[in-house]
């Protein structure tokens, strides 16, 4: 399958792209701190010093937008980001800043992906959205999350979570079929056995293998190297592979990129008009989520 030899392609170039890095963080612009400040929206009747939604996030406010689906409240992840031991810094020096050795290649996918999501995926995703109803995209993304159980069950069971592994088989079975093949989520609603993902870059996370450097993948967005892995290794083995042949299987997956960034499409263009630098707003909020994540303990 070509596709697969275009994925390894493209991870080596991404690993090629280390030869641009900029400057160390040393020597970065005293703009770029670990939550970005935004510009303000050019919003008709708004009080010139009335905060954007982007700089709420920033200052962990709650804060909503109007989107085609209604209205969306946001409810800010706050995240402890004190520097390791070793940057502490003293009085009147100034903090350190995020090292990015792949900023060159980043940023310049940064703006591919921009085009791309503003004059293709946007346009499409928004069509998408009036032809389908928000009741069918739910049960569209239900398929799509059933079809990946058995992968998060490897995965779990690698990570030595076999009550997750078990959690994954019974969903699959339950909702495969009492569930008309995942489009519906009974395993939740009448047995209460919860979503339990994981992924091939959680496994490793869990053998204490580290993110890496921030990443920009094509289309697909922000990421590190550990996720690239990851993105990469679940495209040789994701069940659907085995399911479904070319051309069809293109087509499936073509649709479970649309269906997954419909419901984001209008948080994404609002934030990215509201930041000064939306590369490092976008970049700064995912480092934060992976904070976040190192913290949160899965409940046993």
């Amino acid at each position: 399958m070509t596709y697969r030899y275009i994925l390894v392609c493209l991870l080596a170039v991404v690993l090629a792209g280390c030869a641009a890095k900029p400057e160390p963080a040393g020597n970065a612009p005293a703009t770029d701190t670990v939550s970005h400040s935004s510009k303000q929206a050019e919003q008709p009747g708004a009080a010139e010093n009335e905060p954007t939604i982007a700089e709420q996030l920033s200052a962990g406010q709650s804060t909503s937008i109007e989107t085609s689906q209604g209205t969306l409240t946001l409810e800010p992840t706050v995240v402890d980001m004190e520097p390791a031991a070793e940057d502490n810094v003293t009085d009147g020096e100034a903090a350190p800043l995020y090292y990015d050795p792949l900023e060159g290649w980043n940023r310049a996918v940064f703006r591919f992906n921009h085009v791309s999501y503003t004059y293709a995926l946007i346009p499409i995703a928004k069509g998408y959205e009036k032809v389908l109803p928000s009741a069918v995209r739910d049960k569209v993304g239900n398929a799509f999350a059933n079809i990946r159980e058995p992968l998060n069950l490897v995965n779990n069971a690698l990570a030595g979570n076999f009550k997750g592994a078990g959690t994954n088989l019974g969903r699959f079975v339950i909702n495969s079929t009492i569930g008309i093949f995942g489009l519906f989520d009974p395993a939740t609603a009448w047995f209460d056995m919860a979503a339990s993902k994981q992924s091939i870059a959680d496994t490793l996370s869990h053998y204490q293998v580290g993110n890496g450097p921030y990443l920009v993948l094509p289309i697909l967005g922000q990421s590190d190297v550990r996720g690239a892995t990851s993105v990469l290794g679940e495209a040789f083995i994701h069940p659907l592979n085995h399911l479904v042949d070319t051309p069809e299987l293109y087509y499936l997956q073509g649709v479970n990129v649309i269906n997954s960034f419909s419901d984001r499409a209008d948080l994404y263009q609002t934030l990215y008009k509201q930041a000064d630098d939306p590369y490092l707003y976008f970049r700064n909020q995912h480092l934060q989520g992976l904070k976040r994540d190192e913290a949160y303990v899965k409940p046993e």
